[in-house]
C-alpha cells in the first residue's frame, strides 16, 4: 500500500508540474524616479508593491534635495508624465510630504487596490496643497 501511495504522489506531481510551470510569474515591484520640473531641484525615489493585507498596494516616495520646510502633495497616476491619466486609488488617501531641514521627506500610503501587473503609471509631485503646479514627475516601470 505505501508503494501505491508513493506512486500516486509522483504521478500527480508529474501531471501538474507543467501546469504550475506555465503560469506567468507576476512582477513584485514598480519603481521610478521623480525628476525635478518647473525650476525645482528635488528628486524622489518611488517603490510600489503589494501591501501586507490582501488586495492592497503599498507606495513609498522618498524625496531629497527639496526646499526645507516645503509641504508637497503627491499621487501615483495612470499614464505617463507626458500623458497623465487619473489618480491610482483614492486621491484623499495620499498624505502630504513634509520636507525636513535636511531637504528630505518621505510619504507612504497603503491603497485598497491590488498591485497591478500591467499598465502605465507615474508619480506626480505638486508644489503644495494649494499649488498644483508640478515640481517633479517620474514614470514607473516594473522591476524584473
Amino acid at each position: 500500500m505505501p508503494r501505491l501511495r508513493s506512486f500516486r504522489i509522483v504521478l500527480l506531481a508529474l501531471i501538474t508540474a507543467p501546469l504550475t510551470a506555465a503560469r506567468p510569474v507576476p512582477h513584485d515591484v514598480w519603481i521610478g524616479t521623480a525628476i525635478a520640473v518647473n525650476g525645482s531641484a528635488m528628486r524622489g525615489d518611488l517603490e510600489m508593491f503589494a501591501g501586507k493585507a490582501p488586495n492592497t498596494t503599498f507606495v513609498e516616495l522618498a524625496q531629497r534635495n527639496d526646499a526645507p520646510g516645503a509641504v508637497r502633495t503627491w499621487r501615483v497616476r495612470h499614464g505617463t508624465c507626458a500623458k497623465p491619466g487619473t489618480v491610482f486609488g483614492d486621491a484623499a488617501a495620499y498624505p502630504v510630504i513634509r520636507i525636513g531641514e535636511d531637504g528630505k521627506g518621505v510619504g507612504t500610503v497603503t491603497l485598497r487596490l491590488a498591485l497591478p501587473d500591467t499598465g502605465g503609471f507615474h508619480v506626480a509631485v505638486a508644489a503644495s496643497p494649494r499649488d498644483s503646479r508640478r515640481v517633479a514627475c517620474g514614470d514607473l516601470v516594473l522591476e524584473d
